[in-house]
């Protein structure tokens, strides 16, 4: 099958997939909603119209509780579409937008990382994933930080064979707009960096000069953002100042809080005191729980939180009568892409060092906090170029022997 083939069956499944966000956006509507955070994202996009305030969950107090980027998002279409229905739904239809540029990055990554074979089924996956599908009509941060996530891995990849100056300017804008919607990219260069090193064996010193360039922009759009939070706060906070419950959370074990094990606190004056009285709390918590049950602690804070990662969709809601069982079933079919990394060689592995060290790293960053499906979502197309291999070369080693290392050692760009 010739690369013209390919092209027009990618076209095709983009289409599908983005008809079927369209059906589902326009036949649930506002129905669509969690009644939680996407809620606080409105009202926020909402106040920041009216106001000229960014809020989160409290109205008349200032927030760093998240980054900006969404919430402008939001009032940017709020105020071309209104902040009803009509806005809502233009939203969605973005987002559907955006998850379908995520369709094609992901297919332009694999192609890079193996073949077309596998670039073409990973597309796949990610077109009629449920989840991607159902997320799209949220009010949430995950579609469009997914998308930007893709893009800063993939232009990190072609760019890593010919890096320039002009290059890295353009990564450290991605990467700026990637942690002005999530502050867990924050340190995505770190990963950036040790890959060039071990990989092409960049030299320390061109390293540091790439990453001055690349803190250009990225201090650029950070820095409207830094003076805000001093202004308001008093004090330099570069990202956002949210952790304190999710790290508070995930000191409790399996989540489960009982009159015996809770522990109370009181809260602060506001959002940013009562978040440094609860990172003050949750480490105590952590101390504590080593000490009195070091090896049920460390369990809990490596295997069972990446187990709530990973082991589940994000899939909270039923729509078009598709059960969550089934949802889950796609969802192992994608999981076996962890069983793919030991059909690679070390040449490939080396290859793959970026996107596996950035499912590594938000796992890190996960456990150490909060761990559940939603978290995993941005990475499930990574996981599902992975998925693709897996299932090509079972398929391929099925058929016979020869097609197998075909697919695996395939270097097109």
């Amino acid at each position: 099958m010739g690369h013209r083939k390919y092209t027009i069956i990618l076209i095709e499944v983009i289409s599908a997939s983005f008809i079927i966000k369209l059906i589902f956006i326009f036949k649930y509507g506002n129905s669509i909603n969690l009644a939680s955070d996407d809620l606080n994202y409105i009202k926020s996009a909402v106040l920041l119209l009216k106001k000229g305030m960014f809020t989160y969950s409290s109205p008349n107090e200032p927030t760093v509780f998240i980054m900006p980027l969404f919430p402008y998002f939001l009032a940017g279409v709020f105020r071309v579409f209104g902040s009803g229905l009509v806005g809502l739904q233009a939203v969605r239809i973005i987002q559907a937008a955006f998850s379908c540029l995520t369709i094609y990055l992901i297919f332009l990554t694999a192609k890079y990382l193996f073949d077309l074979k596998i670039a073409l089924l990973s597309s796949i996956f990610v077109a009629f994933y449920i989840p991607g599908i159902v997320t799209t009509g949220y009010i949430l941060t995950e579609t469009v930080f997914t998308t930007l996530l893709i893009l800063l891995l993939y232009l990190s990849l072609k760019f890593s064979h010919h890096p320039t100056y002009p290059r890295f300017i353009i990564l450290g804008l991605v990467w700026a707009l990637a942690t002005m919607m999530r502050p867990t990219i924050g340190l995505y260069p770190v990963l950036l960096f040790v890959y060039l090193l071990i990989r092409f064996r960049c030299k320390p010193v061109r390293l540091i000069k790439y990453g001055l360039v690349m803190a250009l922009p990225f201090i650029i759009v950070m820095s409207p953002w830094w003076i805000r939070n001093y202004s308001e706060f008093g004090e330099f906070i570069p990202l956002s100042a949210s952790a304190g419950n999710p790290m508070l959370q995930g000191t409790y074990i399996n989540y489960i809080q009982t009159p015996e094990n809770v522990t109370y606190y009181k809260l602060g004056r506001n959002a940013y005191e009562t978040n440094k009285i609860e990172i003050d709390v949750a480490k105590k918590r952590m101390s504590e729980g080593f000490k009195n049950d070091f090896t049920g602690y460390l369990y809990w804070y490596t295997l069972g939180k990446t187990k709530y990662l990973w082991s589940g969709p994000f899939y909270w809601q039923r729509y078009f009568g598709i059960s969550y069982k089934l949802v889950l079933a796609y969802h192992s079919v994608i999981l076996l892409g962890f069983a793919g990394i030991f059909m690679l060689n070390r040449k490939k592995l080396l290859k793959l060092m970026l996107p596996l060290c950035i499912m590594l790293y938000f796992n890190i960053i996960h456990c150490f906090y909060m761990a559940f499906d939603r978290y995993a979502f941005p990475l499930i197309p990574i996981l599902s170029i992975l998925a693709a291999c897996f299932w090509i070369n079972v398929y391929n080693f099925i058929k016979g022997p020869g097609k197998k290392a075909e697919a695996v050692s395939s270097d097109a760009v």
